[in-house]
């Protein structure tokens, strides 16, 4: 279980928290553990959280300010959520504790409560000190909750700005797995303030099946040629005749289903010949409910043998309504995947035409080309925005045909160009580069000359152009 890691701060400011400190608090907040009625606060009637406050001031979970007001947009103290917890929770206070908090005095109301979950391995103080007046940050929060009731771990990702490297990834997947909280425009926002009412909610909603939110959902989509989502394995797969078809496995009891047989596939207007192609490097990209397939269709270019026209089909996870969608920007597009709600590929940077072959001798060479990074709304064709420009130098994988066996490049995955989580990386004649989509910057990884790359949760693997691999950290 990963421990719950709150931000260090200088000893300086930790000493600053006294027993004065302590009152203060006290004074400024309702009495832990005293009993009095539900309250109608002056300040929640028209608050989106109204219902969920009152719920939890109906059970003298919460109570609110002298004042009459319950400050629903003020950030809610460790303290005070550490009190709402073990209301919540109905746990027994630790009358023999004997923990020594450097900050927090024997004789605070509030030190049985901080000791209690201290003991419980809810929210644990940190060399000494718990922090009592210090504000619960949304990673926290998450992080408390899901410890407190026992919610799963989740891995898959949810939130554009939460990737596997933050330290509450899992918890924060977990709750929004649970339907206990939600993000806006994609974001969860993990490092901002927990307000009273947010917390309010999220502890309702942890509280009572009933108040959760209506559905879960992820804004970042998982992309590779075997995808694991929910319990379930999707990949391409040959068939008895050698041609690649996608097939959905159940994980734990490894039973398969073919979603899409090689027949079935969707060929373009212009496909005479009926020939379009998975194969083993094959992209999947999973997004909810639905499975996003950039495949080859059309045929291959006479003097070359290698696919010319790309397109791209999607249907549900579950194999139904199977459709092939109207490319971005023709049959030339390359490099896609979907991220907060909206579908991203690449094509090379003139004004259309089709991509160029790459050459490679020996792993080499190559013909270093300007792309550029698109987006449009999730039917692939409107709202188009261009995002950045950049250069990228085109390699391509090796496939087989599915008739044949002999090896054709296969153009419509740039090795050079890769989709991690919230981020673009890619590589040209110059060395390494990074792109965030959130903040729409790019930096420089490395000088590495690199001929393929993935990536881990926390690396990207670089193969340079002698076959040595490098790690370099995200």
């Amino acid at each position: 279980m990963k421990k719950i890691v709150i931000q260090k701060k200088s000893f300086m400011l930790k000493t600053k928290l006294t027993i004065a400190g302590i009152a203060l608090l006290i004074i400024t907040s309702a009495n832990p553990f005293q009993a009095q009625a539900a309250t109608q606060f002056s300040d929640v009637n028209s608050h989106w959280a109204k219902k969920e406050i009152m719920y939890l001031s109906d059970l003298n979970i919460i109570g609110g300010y002298p004042d009459g007001t319950f400050k629903p947009n003020e950030p809610i103290t460790r303290s005070q959520a550490s009190a709402m917890l073990i209301k919540a929770l109905k746990i027994p206070l630790n009358e023999d504790a004997t923990i020594q908090f450097k900050d927090v005095s024997k004789d605070s109301p509030y030190y049985k409560i901080l000791a209690t979950v201290n003991d419980k391995g809810i929210l644990r103080g940190d060399n000494g000190y718990m922090r009592p007046g210090e504000e619960t940050s949304r990673a926290q929060m998450a992080a408390i909750l899901r410890r407190a009731y026992d919610m799963p771990f989740d891995k898959q990702p949810t939130f554009i700005d939460v990737t596997p490297a933050h330290w509450a990834y899992q918890d924060i997947n977990g709750i929004a797995k649970q339907r206990v909280a939600g993000g806006s425009e994609g974001k969860f926002m993990p490092a901002d303030a927990v307000t009273r009412a947010q917390f309010s909610a999220f502890l309702v909603r942890a509280m009572d099946d009933k108040m959760k939110l209506s559905n879960s959902r992820s804004y970042v989509s998982l992309k590779g040629q075997a995808i694991e989502q929910d319990g379930f394995l999707y990949e391409t797969a040959k068939d008895k005749d050698g041609y690649y078809q996608i097939i959905k496995e159940n994980t734990e009891t490894g039973k398969q289903e073919v979603l899409l047989k090689y027949d079935d596939i969707p060929r373009s207007a212009w496909d005479y010949d009926s020939v379009s192609y998975l194969h083993e490097n094959t992209p999947l990209i999973v997004y909810n409910n639905e499975i996003f397939i950039p495949y080859y269709s059309g045929g291959f270019a006479e003097a070359d043998e290698v696919p010319y026209a790309y397109a791209v089909m999607k249907m549900d996870t579950n194999g139904q309504n199977l459709k092939k969608m109207e490319e971005p920007s023709g049959s030339t597009f390359r490099n896609m995947f979907v991220w907060n709600d909206r579908i991203f590929y690449t094509e090379i940077d003139n004004n259309g035409g089709f991509s160029p072959r790459a050459i490679i001798q020996d792993g080499t060479k190559f013909i270093d080309s300007k792309l550029a990074l698109y987006s449009t709304s999730m039917n692939g064709r409107s709202d188009k925005k261009k995002e950045i420009s950049f250069d990228a130098r085109v390699t391509f994988d090796i496939f087989r045909y599915s008739y044949s066996g002999d090896p054709v490049e296969a153009g419509g995955e740039n090795k050079s160009v890769l989709y991690d989580h919230s981020s673009i990386y890619y590589f040209n004649n110059k060395g390494i580069f990074k792109y965030s989509l959130i903040h729409k910057t790019t930096s420089k990884l490395s000088n590495v000359l690199a001929k393929d790359m993935k990536a881990s949760d926390t690396h990207l693997v670089v193969t340079d152009l002698n076959g040595k691999e490098h790690k370099l950290k995200k």
